[in-house]
């Protein structure tokens, strides 16, 4: 067991402690420990060949008094093929990544500074607090956990990587601003130079982003920017800043029906995906959830000596149905076009959460 991991045990065995002692001496259900396990396995299938991918994440929260609370979050993935079934650009599902072992995805401090600020600090994933409303969560393919301007383009900290940084929260009325600064580059390693505890501005820069969200009844409006400075490419060149902005409406057309409008556009010239833009439907039944997502994506191929420019169009149709509180199945087809070339494949995916 490396040190870094010993440390991390021992901070949480002094932390569940602390927070142990404050349940006896104060208001046991404010202050008691929270933990949860989500589970998921699908089979991927192109009617040729099949891909079983299963992602666990644990996760825990640790009151320290009632204005301070320490996260602690893991994720472990498996696939018996780490190749992706599919070459397209956007990767139809957002659970696809390389395997590892409960990969430290998040551990930090949340200081719950009066009712409508918050600030944390700590190793953290963006797609727990952007890019993850109810109606894109129905969806399964990975523009809909963080847009390919943003996720493609930078070694961020997204799923399945995270990196250490800040995180504040302002919250009233129906107006959430959210801000965020995080180490220019995301890792999973406990060890070694390139660790997820690694905070390098000069070598890796910096990864900003902000947002605003206003919610009007069942309706949700997002508008968002980013900015990397720095040299993403780690290769001493020079360095500069890239900044991108977002925008998201989720207009509710009746208490069971929202139509989802999306765009973003990445400015710099040298960065792969430039354009995005997806238009959907979601429609809750009862315990089901049916949704219909397109999008289209364009991107220069900078691996040649000549860039080309490119696009992709994906559309995915999805049914979740909640069989309990805990268990949901989803079916799933993904249909693609990437530069002419027509993909199909469909999911199974099984969630589990406690």
């Amino acid at each position: 067991m490396t040190k870094k991991a010993k440390t991390i045990i021992l901070l949480l065995a002094i932390l569940l402690g602390y927070s142990t002692r404050l349940m006896a001496q104060g208001d046991s259900t404010s202050l008691r420990p929270t933990f949860s396990l989500d589970a998921t396995t699908e089979i991927q299938t192109d009617c040729e060949i099949a891909k079983w991918a299963n992602l666990l994440e644990l996760h825990a929260t640790i009151p320290i008094s009632r204005k301070f609370k320490f996260d602690i979050g893991t994720l472990s993935f498996y696939t018996n093929d780490e190749e992706g079934l599919l070459e397209d650009m956007q990767i139809f599902s957002n659970l696809d990544a390389l395997n590892v072992a409960f990969a430290l995805s998040t551990a930090g401090f949340t200081w719950q500074i009066n009712d409508r600020h918050s600030l944390f600090a700590g190793i953290r994933r963006i797609d727990e607090d952007y890019f993850c409303s109810d109606a894109l969560s129905t969806f399964t393919n990975s523009s809909c956990g963080g847009f390919p301007t943003l996720t493609g383009n930078y070694t961020m900290p997204t799923y399945p990587v995270s990196a250490m940084g800040l995180h504040y929260v302002y919250d009233h009325k129906n107006v959430t601003f959210q801000a965020s600064l995080y180490n220019g580059f995301a890792h999973q390693d406990l060890t070694g130079r390139y660790n997820v505890f690694r905070v390098c501005p000069k070598t890796d820069g910096v990864f900003a982003l902000t947002q605003v969200e206003y919610r009007h009844g069942d309706s949700h409006y997002y508008l968002g920017g980013s900015l990397y400075h720095g040299d993403f490419t780690l290769e001493g060149v020079e360095r500069i800043t890239r900044p991108s902005i977002w925008t998201l409406a989720e207009q509710a057309l009746s208490p069971d029906l929202t139509l989802l409008a999306a765009y973003s556009h990445a400015f710099s010239d040298d960065e792969v995906f430039n354009h995005f833009a997806g238009i959907g439907l979601r429609y809750v039944l009862g315990r089901a959830e049916f949704g219909i997502f397109s999008d289209f994506v364009h991107y220069d191929n900078l691996d040649l000596d000549i860039a080309t420019d490119g696009y992709e169009f994906a559309t995915e149709l999805t049914c979740k149905v909640h069989l309990t509180d805990w268990f949901s199945i989803q079916p799933v087809v993904h249909i693609i076009n990437t530069d002419g070339d027509g993909l199909c494949v469909g999911v199974l995916r099984l969630n589990v959460s406690l």
